[in-house]
């Protein structure tokens, strides 16, 4: 072999070993980021064999193919766990939450909204008037609700401490409102999209919406443990992508599969 082609061969493999380096390198800036979401809360949030599902989990995919630069990894788990997951830090964001900074002071960041739901109260026939303010009107109800949900709002959870309201807590849609079939309690405040489905599955005719309470954004929330100089970067992308989502109609599209555009 002549000097000339010996150093092209030794070009090209200091070349080879140079791109190598390069492309460890590259995937070795991906960052994975951990995302906790319910695991039963059809259909915006489920927990499939396959794993983490619903409206929010395919939301979150669809953000994921638009950052190049991270790794989402999304597990499902109750309501009660995925909260303390993200309190303690060993997620860095809860998927679904509303904006209650009062109740989750361990959320730092509430994201651009995933969707928005609409919150209706639902009881037993014959229990509540269409006429009635909620939820003063509402004292001395035996109320259900999903364990770890703050979905009945403030002012409720204000006459529940003050003992107006009585509550007791289920971990499902389905289970809350199997309480009010068997007349075991009285009214449920929930999104009327999850109501709908669980009435209609489980033939529960009894139970009627009485009146819309609000309409609540669902966002992630980014845990307080998740330092500024980690995740400052990613969260200012992800509400950039879930922007142009919203205006060029992925969420729409997203939402329309798993509702047939009842929301």
């Amino acid at each position: 072999m002549t000097i000339k082609k010996t150093l092209t061969v030794l070009a090209s493999a200091v070349s080879i070993i140079w791109l190598g380096s390069y492309q460890l390198s590259a995937s070795g800036d991906i960052k994975t980021i951990t995302l906790v979401q319910d695991s039963d809360y059809p259909p915006f949030m489920i927990a499939e064999h396959a794993g983490p599902a619903g409206i929010y989990a395919d939301i979150v995919r669809a953000a994921d193919e638009r950052l190049p630069g991270y790794n989402i990894l999304l597990t499902a788990s109750p309501w009660p766990r995925a909260k303390f997951l993200v309190e303690t830090g060993r997620a860095n964001g809860l998927v679904g939450t509303y904006h209650k900074p009062i109740r989750r002071p361990w959320i730092r960041h509430f994201s651009t909204p995933l969707a928005t739901e609409t919150i209706y109260v639902y009881c037993r026939d014959g229990v509540a008037k269409e006429t009635w303010n909620y939820p003063q009107d509402y004292a001395g109800l035996l109320f259900t609700n999903n364990a770890g949900f703050a979905t009945p709002g403030t002012k409720f959870f204000e006459l529940v401490e003050q003992g107006k309201i009585e509550v007791i807590e289920e971990q499902t849609t389905d289970e809350n409102l199997r309480l009010l079939h068997i007349g075991r309690a009285d009214c449920y405040v929930q999104e009327q999209v999850a109501v709908e489905i669980s009435l209609r599955l489980n033939k529960f005719h009894n139970i009627k919406p009485i009146r819309k309470v609000l309409k609540e954004p669902a966002h992630i929330g980014y845990s307080e443990h998740w330092s500024a100089s980690d995740g400052d970067a990613f969260i200012q992308e992800m509400d950039q992508v879930l922007e142009e989502m919203a205006q060029d109609g992925t969420i729409s599209d997203i939402i329309m599969k798993w509702t047939d555009g009842t929301i």
